[in-house]
């Protein structure tokens, strides 16, 4: 969008502490303000490992620049997203590399790349392949921890947003409106929103069990006896 300058997420790096919010003087003698957003990881051992998000550049103050455009907010959101997914699949994967069994180290058979589609956009993460150990029986020689801990490809907050608002509109308002407020990157068609209400639907039919004729455990008559 014109006016706005890019928000481009950039490597990680470690550090002692988040960096200050600087400024400079920019052409003619103005002051111009840039805003760098950060995501900052502490490690158990107090180590902090910063992520630079974006950069927000601003000089003269306008009814225009006094927000952030609507494409800059969703940039700035799926990466933060991006950075607390990476970190939490990681850690994850750490824990699973050994084996909760004998506590030996399983051996990686290799690396693949699994999505997730949350409410700040679809994100792409390194999961690993590993070999089962030999501690206890198994159906497969080799398990992914990641899809096994995360077999819905879609969040529950965006699987939420999707039904609550295909129950009120048709599903090709519901796709539009998600592409409207929500950072949604890919290709989202109508019949995507069904299937997932056909989905949810599903799962609620299952957790009410079998259906019964009475939830009346005696006759009516005998509850004054």
């Amino acid at each position: 969008m014109e006016g706005d300058p890019a928000l481009d997420p950039v490597g990680t790096h470690e550090t002692n502490g988040a960096q200050p919010l600087s400024t400079r003087m920019g052409a003619g003698g103005r002051d111009a303000m840039r805003v760098k957003v950060q995501g900052v990881t502490l490690t158990d051992d107090g180590q902090e490992i910063v992520k630079e998000v974006a950069w927000v550049e601003r000089q003269d103050l306008t009814p225009v620049t006094l927000d952030l455009f609507v494409g800059r907010r969703e940039a700035v959101l799926q990466a933060l997203q991006g950075v607390v997914l990476e970190w939490q699949m990681h850690a994850s994967l750490r824990q699973q590399c050994t084996c909760l069994q004998c506590g030996k180290t399983r051996r990686s058979k290799g690396a693949h790349h699994t999505v997730s589609r949350t409410v700040f956009g679809t994100l792409a993460v390194g999961s690993l392949r590993l070999y089962q150990r030999g501690c206890q029986a198994h159906t497969n020689t080799s398990v992914s921890p990641l899809d096994t801990l995360l077999p819905e490809r879609t969040t529950p907050d965006l699987l939420y947003l999707e039904t609550k608002w295909a129950a009120v509109m048709s599903y090709g308002l519901t796709v539009k409106l998600l592409q409207d407020v929500l950072p949604i990157d890919e290709l989202l068609q109508a019949v995507t929103i069904r299937n997932q209400v056909l989905t949810v639907a599903e799962q609620l039919e299952d957790a009410l069990g079998e259906e019964q004729w009475s939830f009346m455990d005696r006759c009516p008559a005998e509850w004054a006896a």
